[in-house]
């Protein structure tokens, strides 16, 4: 099986979805963001070949119940890299800024 690694700025991606919820949603919607994001994760560590090339070995996975994408790679010796987490209304190349 793959692992995670998780780019610090994806990490940010994150804690600013968590913060967003917290304030303008509630608890719950945060919970239940979580668990959806990290059950996509486990299912990309599974099936990571699995989602369409988009950019330059770059992937998608789009989380069911939230209008967010995960961006990642695989790299070598079974690491799959999380470059960002962003919302569908933004520019899927957002993340190559960074």
């Amino acid at each position: 099986m793959y692992q995670l690694q998780i780019r610090k700025l994806a990490k940010e991606d994150i804690q600013d979805i968590v913060d967003y919820y917290d304030e303008n949603a509630s608890t719950f919607v945060t919970d239940r963001f979580l668990e959806n994001l990290f059950t996509e994760f486990e299912y990309i560590k599974s099936k990571p070949k699995s989602f369409q090339v988009k950019y330059k070995n770059t992937r998608v996975r789009y989380l069911k119940s939230f209008s967010f994408g995960i961006h990642y790679r695989i790299k070598e010796n079974s690491i799959i890299e999380i470059l960002a987490i962003l919302h569908t209304s933004r520019r899927p190349k957002t993340w190559k800024k960074r």
